[in-house]
Formats: C-alpha cells, structure tokens, sequence
C-alpha cells in the first residue's frame, strides 16, 4: 500500500483562516492525478501551526472529498505519547489509511524512550502506522536498529525517512521506506525505498512518478537525466521555510492565496519571481522528456 508518490497536502489559508474551499479544489485536483495517496496535517499542511478545531475541519473537509478516491494517511506528532494516542483515538472516527506519526519531539528520549513511543502508538490503532524520522525538526532520530525492533509490531509497516543515510541499513527490513527529502528522492529509490511523501508532488508530481516508473523499468539513465534536471526546482521550492514556496508556486496556477501562518513568513517577492522561472522551467522539462515519459 505506502509506495508511489505521496502528498502532502498544504492547508489554504485566507485572512488567517483555514481556506476550506480552497483546501476542496485542491484535494478533488489531486485526486485525479497521478500521485498515490494524499497526507493530512503534515509538516507542509502547517499542522502544527493549526487549532485542535482546525485540524478536525481539515480532515473533514478532505475526506468529504478524497473519501475513496485516494487512500489518506493523517499526520500525528507532539511531545507527549498520552497526546498523540489522544489524538489517534479522535482521529479513529474517519476511514483514513494510517497514521504519520513521528517520534516525540523536543524532549529528546533516548533509543528506548522513541521505541516505547511507538510501541504504545501501535497499541492504540488497529490501522496502519507510518513512522516519521524527521530529526532535524523533532531533535531525535529513529535509528534503524529501532526499526528493526518496532517492525515486530504487526501494523507498523512503513517509514518516512528523512535521514538519507538510513536508506542502506533500512532496505534490510521488512518495511517500506517513503523518502522524506525530496532532494534524496533518487539515493531512496536506489537502496530499495518504495517512493516518497514529497511537498514538491504539489507542483511536479506526474515528473516524479515518470522518475519512479523509468527506474522501474530499469531505464536508469533515462531516470538520471530526468531527476537531475529536476534538482534545481526540488531545491529551490525548500529556499524558504516549507510550505511559503510551495504555497506560492500554488498561487500561480490555483485559486488560492500564498498565505502562511505566522511565524512561518510568506515568500519574498524576489523568490516568488525565481519560482515563476522555476514553473515555466518545469512546462520546458514536460516537453522535453515527453518522449521518455510516455
């Protein structure tokens, strides 16, 4: 189930409020593309910027529109395992396909803290968990060896991961690997991962499913050419902090404002005028590897 593209999905805003008829239009736009699942209350959805009221209009106005167009997997995090078990048991109520869920930030805990974390998430749902290594946001890591031992639980089936040095160590166990860096995409693929949960699926997503389709079909320079000249755009869309280029690069094309939430700031205008490039650099790659694609 967790492999293929995956997305993100950003939370509209609009005078400070969650945009949901922007959020609907986005969400029915996706569902007919090519990506193959759909994240709530991500990182790029701003989740933790939102009201507990907000999160809750969030996923209903999501599932009243993916329902079962796409599989939807609802993103869980915080500090406190009694809080984020809280929230699974809330979050019980809508037909999603699992649960992100990353390890306790701020507190740091060591190996045998994040393990019992987790262990008391898969406790909790019957659903499929998505473990979430994200480091540099929650100040701890996941090492593999605690993957190794979490697999035993029978619903944790996949990691987001986000460290591209774990990619070796955790193509030896019997768990999917979405890459969480879209940068890394290629070092993921490479070391067995099953696809990736990517912000940049917003705005390239039919670019990184014909990567993932052209490595599978072992046309590795094919693949190469193309990722490499998707790299520049990959990176510039992270130039500010995520979601600000990504809600701009939106902007553009849907009917949505680039609205952030404090204190994530919106896009500079000099970023938003190297995006504008970056969007039609993207049309010039569709045309270019047209042929390879189909």
């Amino acid at each position: 189930m967790f492999s293929g593209i995956w997305l993100p999905i950003v939370t509209p805003l609009r005078n400070g409020e969650v945009d949901i008829d922007a959020l609907q239009r986005l969400a029915d736009y996706y569902s007919r593309t090519e990506i193959a699942g759909i994240v709530a209350l991500s990182t790029t959805g701003e989740a933790a910027l939102l009201q507990d009221a907000e999160r809750l209009t969030v996923l209903q106005a999501l599932s009243d529109v993916v329902r079962s167009r796409l599989p939807m997997l609802i993103g869980v995090g915080g500090s406190s395992t009694r809080d984020v078990l809280h929230d699974i048991q809330r979050y019980e109520r809508w037909d999603c396909a699992g649960y992100l869920v990353s390890a306790p930030s701020y507190i740091c805990p060591d190996q045998a803290g994040v393990r019992w974390h987790f262990e008391q998430v898969a406790g909790a749902t019957g659903r499929p968990v998505v473990l979430y290594n994200v480091p540099h946001r929650t100040g701890v890591s996941i090492a593999p060896d605690t993957v190794a031992r979490l697999v035993e639980c029978g619903n944790i089936v996949a990691i987001k991961e986000c460290v591209k040095e774990h990619f070796s160590p955790l193509s030896a166990l019997p768990i999917n690997v979405l890459c969480g860096t879209d940068e890394a995409l290629d070092d993921c693929l490479h070391h067995g991962g099953t696809g990736g949960i990517l912000a940049s699926a917003h705005v390239c997503a039919d670019l990184l499913v014909a990567f993932q389709d052209l490595l599978q079909a072992g046309r590795d320079v094919d693949a190469r050419n193309l990722f490499a000249s998707l790299l520049p755009v990959l990176r510039l869309l992270f130039a500010a902090p995520n979601p600000s280029a990504i809600k701009a690069m939106l902007a553009f094309d849907h009917s949505l404002s680039d609205e952030t939430r404090m204190p994530v700031s919106r896009a500079s205008a000099q970023l938003v005028e190297r995006l504008s490039t970056a969007r039609d650099r993207l049309q010039d790659l569709r045309a270019e590897f047209a042929g390879v694609m189909n």
